[in-house]
């Protein structure tokens, strides 16, 4: 049967491609991020003989859990709540009937002065040697992938600006352009100006952590995500992850991983964001600091980016 990882809209054409391979035989909420649980009661409702198994920490419209299973309130039958940590360290506490294909870490960050709880959960899959994360890396392909050309015109999308505005966007980094003057080959030399995105070089063609979330999840709790980061390797070897978000599957070992979330140890410009480059997620964190919105920031996320 199916291992089901964050399920998406049960549409028609989704439900066909999941029925080919197989009947769905367990659901999995791996995180508490509103758009990957969104889908998950219409999802269930559809495949509702399906083990479903929940990521702690949920909250907000599409119910409510905690750490553990009388705590639930989904408005959906679950299974159990995927145990904090290493899951050999939790004595007398249920385990999925995946246990023995998968193994798991799972962050739990719940600090009092913020609206909610931020959990996910990381997937080793051993036969495969197979990191499945949600959130925790992007990487950013060169290109947009062609799914995008079923929303948008091929023009727009074949538009050289489009695909780094919208990795900007939703990475959160501002839509700052330079201009650089290219000299033509031609006979008859010219110049032209061509547009850059210095932000978007600097993430692009890397495996990274989400601007985002360096900012708002690992700058409030950086002792909570450093001990999450470094627990991924001892689940075992890996070769590849798995991400919901940009290009996927990459090839990338647990050093790639590790790397990624370097700027945890020290300061470092990789990667080489400008300093200009997070003013608009550091201006975010001074206006939640300033209304009392959330937990104070702890780290310095910035720190070692380049000066303009």
């Amino acid at each position: 049967g199916l291992w089901v990882n964050g399920p998406q809209w049960p549409t028609g054409e989704y439900c066909q491609l999941l029925d080919e391979l197989g009947p769905v035989k367990h659901v999995v909420v791996p995180c508490n991020a509103l758009e990957h649980k969104a889908p998950t009661a219409a999802f269930v409702k559809k495949y509702s003989t399906a083990s479903v198994w929940i990521s702690p920490g949920q909250y907000g419209p599409f119910g409510s859990c905690g750490l553990d299973l009388k705590s639930c309130r989904m408005g959906y039958h679950v299974d159990g709540v995927l145990p904090v940590g290493d899951p050999r360290n939790t004595a007398d506490v249920p385990m999925p009937p995946w246990i023995n294909e998968f193994d798991m870490r799972t962050l739990y960050v719940n600090l009092p002065e913020n609206a909610g709880p931020v959990s996910e959960s990381a997937f080793l899959h051993k036969a495969t040697n197979t990191l499945i994360t949600t959130d925790a890396v992007v990487y950013v392909p060169d290109s947009p992938p062609p799914i995008l050309r079923t929303y948008f015109d091929d023009e727009i999308v074949s538009e050289p600006s489009f695909w780094p505005k919208s990795v900007l966007q939703a990475v959160f980094l501002p839509l700052r352009q330079q201009h650089q003057t290219q000299e033509d080959s031609s006979e008859a030399s010219s110049s032209r100006d061509q547009e850059q995105w210095p932000g978007y070089d600097a993430i692009q063609g890397r495996l990274i952590r989400a601007p985002i979330l360096r900012a708002f999840a690992d700058a409030r709790s950086p002792d909570s995500v450093r001990t999450w980061v470094k627990s991924i390797p001892s689940m075992g070897r890996f070769d590849r992850i798995l991400t919901a978000h940009f290009a996927s599957p990459i090839a990338a070992p647990a050093d790639n991983f590790l790397d990624a979330f370097a700027y945890l140890e020290g300061p470092t410009d990789d990667p080489p964001i400008s300093c200009q480059d997070w003013a608009l997620l550091d201006s975010l964190n001074s206006f939640i600091g300033d209304n009392k919105l959330g937990a104070p920031v702890k780290f310095d996320f910035k720190a070692g980016c380049r000066p303009p």
